[in-house]
């Protein structure tokens, strides 16, 4: 009896090891293929992929839509990426717009169009990203020397600057006829002309920050020049402004900063905009995209051609606006007989004399380089 019982546990052993076996390495398959990377959410049904080695949203797309032209899109279903071009192995992405949980699901009746929802400009948390209004790359200064002994320079280290603003400390010594021409004796009555101070000036304690150009941006009708992309590098404090080579303290270094390096007013990287109702109906257009992309999307940080000399003010929105058929785009017959539609929304970060920076809060679809931005009175 104990022998019958001790056969059978052990072919339930065996067939226990077999059945793991058979578990793991299913027959007739490859045991070295790949898993299956595509998953479903369990909360919503989504479809999500989890990035592996090598893969890029090109990729992606075309594995996944048979369209690579669709990384776009892909890229604004996952606003948790901030730039396309890093993406990482286990990073997971919705390949769909993603929908409210299960249990609050809302049904939603489309009176007219579904892209003509009211959509809702809530206060953005913006970053001021790296660029430069070609006025303010004209009037920076520069690095011209350290007192350190080596090439490459970060926090701590002093530096030597030449700036376009004027040392508050020789403005002070300049005169009125310094500035308007000789000042005739019976005008003054006598007495010595009065100090007179210019504007803004550089004194101890002022504060830059440090930078790298990158590319001009040209607008892309007129090739007009705009601005600059640039790379901040760190901030500088200043420490001796008794001469016109003013002395400096590097206070903050993000990147190896050097001689010949340029200098500009200091401003918080960080700030929340609020929306704020347009004063003014502006047309203008989408310039440029702040990041190296061919397309851009939800989450984006774009240029426009108006500014702070068309009425434009920070928390203003600009509508932007497309024409011609989903498929084939612009190449339509008679275009300009195509109606104008609304496919997403900027929101101005900053704005300059002649044009913005914005950060798109919405859009339904990719949005590209000359495309009209419409800022609509009472928006």
């Amino acid at each position: 009896m104990k022998r019958g019982l001790a056969r059978a546990a052990g072919f339930m052993v065996t067939l226990g090891m077999s059945l793991s076996v058979s578990a793991q390495v299913p027959w007739g398959l490859d045991p070295k293929a790949p898993a299956i990377r595509v998953q479903a959410s369990a909360s919503t049904g989504e479809r999500v992929y989890v990035v592996q080695q090598g893969d890029t949203l090109w990729s992606i797309a075309s594995g996944m839509y048979n369209e690579p032209w669709y990384w776009p899109s892909l890229w604004s279903y996952n606003p948790q990426i901030t730039n396309p071009h890093l993406i990482y192995p286990g990073d997971k992405l919705y390949l769909s717009r993603r929908s409210s949980p299960v249990g609050k699901r809302r049904a939603i009746t489309f009176a007219t169009s579904r892209y003509k929802r009211r959509k809702i400009t809530p206060t953005t948390l913006a970053r001021r990203v790296g660029y430069i209004s070609a006025r303010d790359y004209r009037e920076s200064g520069k690095i011209a020397g350290s007192r350190e002994e080596r090439d490459m320079l970060g926090s701590f280290d002093e530096i030597y600057t030449t700036l376009r603003l004027q040392r508050c400390a020789a403005q002070k010594r300049l005169r009125i006829r310094d500035v308007v021409g000789p000042v005739s004796a019976k005008a003054t009555k006598g007495k010595k002309p009065k100090i007179s101070i210019l504007g803004p000036c550089v004194k101890d304690g002022d504060q830059f920050v440090i930078y790298r150009m990158e590319r001009p941006v040209k607008h892309p009708m007129t090739g007009a020049l705009v601005g600059y992309k640039i790379n901040f590098l760190g901030q500088a404090k200043v420490i001796n402004s008794k001469r016109p080579v003013v002395g400096m303290v590097l206070t903050k270094a993000h990147a190896e900063i050097s001689r010949g390096d340029l200098i500009t007013n200091l401003f918080e990287p960080l700030s929340l905009v609020k929306p704020r109702t347009n004063r003014v109906e502006v047309v203008g257009t989408l310039l440029d995209f702040h990041h190296e992309t061919t397309a851009a999307g939800t989450n984006s940080y774009v240029y426009i051609d108006k500014g702070a000399q068309d009425g434009v003010v920070r928390g203003n929105r600009f509508e932007l606006v497309w024409r011609g058929d989903g498929l084939r785009g612009s190449a339509v017959k008679r275009l300009k007989d195509w109606p104008d539609e609304q496919i997403g929304i900027a929101l101005v970060i900053e704005s300059y004399d002649r044009h913005s920076l914005a950060y798109v809060t919405h859009a339904v679809r990719e949005l590209d380089r000359g495309m009209a931005a419409v800022m609509a009175k009472g928006f």
